[in-house]
């Protein structure tokens, strides 16, 4: 009697097994069309993308070569101000 139960359980596990095994394989497919979509999707973007940005450049010129030294007076910086903020920052306030 229980030789009989467990041969039915494991019929309905095998089936259950198989039901599941195919429903993986089609899963599969179903995944590895979706990546070709999206790979292909995505490939035409970026070659869009690409030729969109190649126009820009192209558009642009030489403009981005050029450098502007003018910023150059910025590297006189005021001292006192770091002193400031060292002097104040070690003011002996712990809240330990």
């Amino acid at each position: 009697m229980i030789k009989a139960q467990v041969n039915a359980s494991n019929a309905d596990l095998y089936a259950q097994l198989q039901k599941e095994s195919h429903k993986n394989k089609r899963m599969r497919r179903e995944l590895d069309l979706l990546k070709k979509h999206v790979y292909n999707a995505s490939s035409s973007n970026e070659q869009s993308s690409q030729e969109d940005n190649q126009a820009c450049e192209n558009e642009s010129g030489d403009d981005s070569d050029s450098v502007n030294d003018s910023g150059s007076a910025h590297d006189n910086v005021n001292d006192s101000g770091s002193d400031h903020y060292s002097a104040s920052s070690s003011n002996g306030d712990y809240d330990s």
